[in-house]
């Protein structure tokens, strides 16, 4: 007690030597020049207004309150001021301290720093043209130096209050902390402090984080599953809901201009998110377009440009809180549609709704409660909650909507996964069903020809995709030493073209068991083909002597030699029951060529959309081409449908 005393006495001799003008302002003493850090929590003398002569160290504040240096001023009988307010104070500095820094916490909204009448350091942009800048944290500013002599300093602060803010913040200094004391540990406690700062935003950092691995892990996803549209739709909500975080922990950590950084943050965190969730649920639960659905849909499109017109306009409403309540409203409907199709769609017992909705339920029910609690916080009515509602400060803070919405990214993700092993072993069957049919198309496009007496026969056979359309059937008669040549394309393309090749080269060989006569076959198979579909065929007799008879049914005209032969037009197979087919009767003789072909030849187009052509077919078949030599051609040239090229070489026996 007599020591603290002692110290007491010597700092009033001290200071009355150093002049009476001094005792003005409050006084804090460093008692020592081997303590570092000396803490200016306590007592500031404050003034409301401005006046540029408040920073000189020789003006009497004597007359100032003193505020406490750990609040704002609206607790202390100032509530609902803004503008501009001054705060001063001097410590007494002894000998042998010269490198001196100030830090300062967070004072609201800009503000400058003076020591003895000279500025060392400013927050923001001051009036006359203020911009509000927001800085979550402290901050050094270094003192002029004194070469080692004892001196007191006077330290002003001119504060400037965003009017926007008013409300619910307070001026001012918002809590303790404010030091001065040696350069080198203002800083090493300046780092202490921003390392606990950076620790207590680990929860933000951690889920921001999640989300945006998810973002890109999902849309690799959508990459793979095209079609498949949920997954595009969650990956924009979670890159939304990132893109928010991670604003939000910029301006916890960092100077932020706020009027750039609170639109963006509720421009993309609020509508994007909510339109980004509305395709997302639509998409993934086949939901229809209700009305409550296009009510949310123009709320948040309208909320979007609301936002927008903030960013790049001044005439939208320059307040965080009024932007939050804006777009807190728009985004009701679509929760409210949301909860509704999880809960319609979990009673028909569809199973991602089941598995979404209690993890959906807890994250709107935080997201709710939390927005309640901002909104009643700024109205006045409660402050016990707070703007943020936290479940642990240990070991560091975690809030109730960062488990609602990590529960919802951990449920969500796990459905896509499984819809993904899903999918993925439905496509694994539906390769087996493929090659299945692709087996089963070896009899529709014979990879062996059998062997006919007299006649050398080609075949080149090139799918446009797993299963054509196409076939072929060459069918010697070992009694008489004739064949029979069926060529045929199926219209359409894929499976169902596959499988109606497939009735229709059933067909063909229970004919051929029992006739060999080209007209009688093709009306067989147009009977058959009634309401299954339509296909162009040609069929094809030749005798042992080369006394060919040929019968057409839409398909087009075979190459003799090089030149197509003139038949009538003809409907296709299964177009119209009982009608007649036309027959051309000619004779090969030893060494002519007969070339047979799909519609897949002429139809073969490139990327400036011509076609291969008729034209370019008589070309090469002048030129003597062999079949191979034609179906590698029109491929190259461009191929949209199934080629099949037959070539048929009379020989001698």
């Amino acid at each position: 007690m007599r020591m603290n005393r002692l110290w007491l006495t010597l700092s009033i001799i001290v200071s009355l030597a150093l002049g009476p003008s001094r005792l003005y302002a409050q006084s804090f003493v460093i008692l020592d020049g081997n303590l570092r850090v000396t803490s200016l929590d306590g007592l500031w003398r404050f003034h409301t207004g401005d006046n540029p002569a408040w920073a000189d160290p020789r003006f009497d504040d004597s007359q100032w309150p003193l505020l406490k240096s750990t609040e704002g001023w609206s607790s202390q009988g100032y509530k609902g001021y803004s503008g501009l307010a001054w705060y001063r104070f001097h410590v007494t500095i002894p000998a042998g301290m010269d490198d001196l820094s100030i830090t300062l916490p967070f004072i609201l909204t800009s503000y400058e720093v003076y020591s003895d009448g000279q500025r060392i350091g400013t927050l923001g942009t001051m009036p006359p043209d203020p911009v509000p800048y927001s800085s979550w944290g402290n901050r050094i500013f270094s003192l002029p130096l004194s070469h080692g002599s004892a001196r007191q300093v006077e330290i002003a602060i001119r504060v400037w209050h965003w009017p926007a803010w008013v409300d619910y913040e307070s001026g001012g200094p918002s809590a303790g902390g404010s030091l001065i004391g040696s350069t080198k540990e203002i800083q090493r406690s300046y780092a202490e402090y921003r390392a606990a700062r950076c620790w207590s935003f680990s929860s933000h950092v951690i889920l921001s984080l999640l989300q945006t691995l998810a973002a890109i892990a999902v849309l690799l996803l959508f990459l793979l599953r095209r079609s498949e549209r949920e997954y595009l739709w969650f990956s924009l909500l979670l890159a939304f809901s990132a893109a928010h975080g991670w604003a939000t922990l910029y301006e916890g950590l960092q100077v932020a201009r706020i009027m750039l950084i609170d639109p963006l943050m509720y421009t993309l965190g609020f509508p994007c998110v909510g339109l980004a969730q509305l395709a997302f649920y639509r998409q993934l639960l086949k939901a229809r377009r209700s009305p409550l659905y296009w009510i949310s849909l123009a709320c948040l499109l309208a909320a979007l440009a609301y936002g927008l017109l903030a960013l790049f306009s001044s005439v939208a409403v320059t307040s965080p809180f009024q932007f939050f309540l804006i777009f807190s409203l728009t985004m009701l409907p679509g929760y409210a549609w949301i909860l509704s199709l999880l809960f319609v769609r979990a009673r028909q017992r569809h199973v991602d709704a089941r598995l979404l909705l209690a993890p959906v339920l807890l994250q709107t029910s935080a997201v709710l409660f939390q927005w309640v609690a901002i909104i009643t916080y700024v109205l006045g009515w409660q402050h016990r909650l707070g703007f943020h509602i936290s479940l642990s400060d240990r070991p560091f803070l975690i809030e109730l909507v960062q488990v609602g919405n990590l529960l919802f990214l951990l449920g969500v993700f796990a459905i896509l996964i499984l819809r993904f092993t899903r999918t993925r072993s439905a496509e694994e069957r539906f390769a087996a069903e493929v090659q299945a049919a692709r087996n089963v198309q070896q009899y529709l496009i014979p990879e062996h020809l059998p062997p006919t007496p007299g006649l050398a026969i080609e075949s080149v056979y090139r799918p446009s995709r797993e299963v054509g359309g196409d076939f072929f059937q060459v069918l010697p008669n070992a009694s008489d030493g004739s064949t029979l040549i069926v060529v045929g394309d199926v219209a359409g393309k894929g499976m169902e073209a596959g499988m109606l090749a497939t009735l229709i080269v059933g067909g063909i060989r229970t004919a051929a068991s029992f006739t060999t006569e080209p007209l009688r076959i093709l009306s067989l198979l147009n009977e058959r083909m009634q309401g299954r579909g339509l296909a162009t065929c040609v069929a094809l007799h030749i005798e042992r002597d080369g006394s060919a008879t040929l019968a057409n049914a839409g398909h087009l005209p075979p190459y003799l030699n090089g030149q197509e032969m003139a038949m009538e037009g003809a409907l296709p197979l299964g177009s119209v029951s009982g009608i007649t087919f036309p027959v051309l009767r000619f004779k090969l003789a030893e060494g002519d060529a007969l070339m047979l072909m799909t519609d897949g030849v002429a139809e073969a187009q490139n990327a400036e959309g011509h076609l291969f052509g008729f034209e370019r077919i008589a070309e090469m078949l002048r030129k003597g081409v062999a079949a191979a030599a034609l179906a590698a051609a029109a491929q190259d040239f461009g191929q949209e449908d199934d080629i099949t090229v037959l070539t048929v070489r009379s020989v001698a026996a």
